[in-house]
């Protein structure tokens, strides 16, 4: 934990020193929700929008060992430009530690990305995460969520699988890059409305 407070802190001042603060003191109260973690430690939830990319951005290299599978520009035309998408990034008191973005197409509801820095993982970040997200698709009356993992990220196909996605197909070379093949993964919930009464808004994960 404490390497992943220094390693931001350095971040901050070298990759984002004009956009924090005024990221920091526009923040609203009004669309943030607080919980706690397996581990009690307290966490904020946002709707991500255009001054959190450099947040985002910030996950995304502590996630990937310094590469942003979306850059800048790419989420900034997604948040500004895609009225179906959506972003949620989570907070360690002022720190990003997580986030999610997501497309509503049609009744599915497509995880594009889900990061957690490494420091919070095995926790419930992601967890949290996919609660939320089926709060959401509950809400908009969709019938399934659905994403692409890595065939050699069996840690996330497991966290996946207990949540309730189904391995749906392979696909070839689906990764830049590396070429990897990805499996398709869905979570029905059409079926489980009427039987699941999980309150996604509770305080542990």
């Amino acid at each position: 934990m404490r390497r992943f407070r220094a390693v931001y802190q350095e971040v901050k001042t070298t990759v984002l020193p004009h956009i924090l603060p005024e990221f920091r003191s526009r923040r609203c109260r009004s669309d943030e929700k607080a919980y706690l973690l397996r581990n009690q430690v307290p966490v904020r939830l946002m709707i991500g929008k255009k001054q959190h990319v450099p947040d985002i951005l910030y996950i995304e290299r502590m996630s990937y060992n310094g590469a942003t599978p979306w850059g800048r520009a790419a989420l900034e035309s997604d948040m500004l430009q895609n009225p179906k998408s959506l972003y949620y990034v989570l907070y360690e008191g002022h720190m990003p530690i997580a986030f999610l973005g997501a497309r509503l197409d049609g009744k599915d509801i497509h995880i594009t990305n889900l990061a957690v820095v490494p420091e919070f993982q095995q926790i419930g970040a992601a967890t949290l995460l996919l609660q939320v997200l089926k709060g959401f698709a509950d809400e908009k009356g969709a019938a399934s969520i659905s994403l692409e993992v890595r065939v050699s990220n069996h840690r996330a196909k497991a966290l996946y699988t207990k949540m309730g996605f189904l391995p749906e197909r392979i696909k070839q070379h689906y990764y830049h890059g590396d070429g990897e093949d990805a499996l398709e993964m869905v979570w029905p919930l059409k079926e489980k409305q009427s039987e699941e009464k999980e309150d996604v808004h509770a305080t542990h994960v």
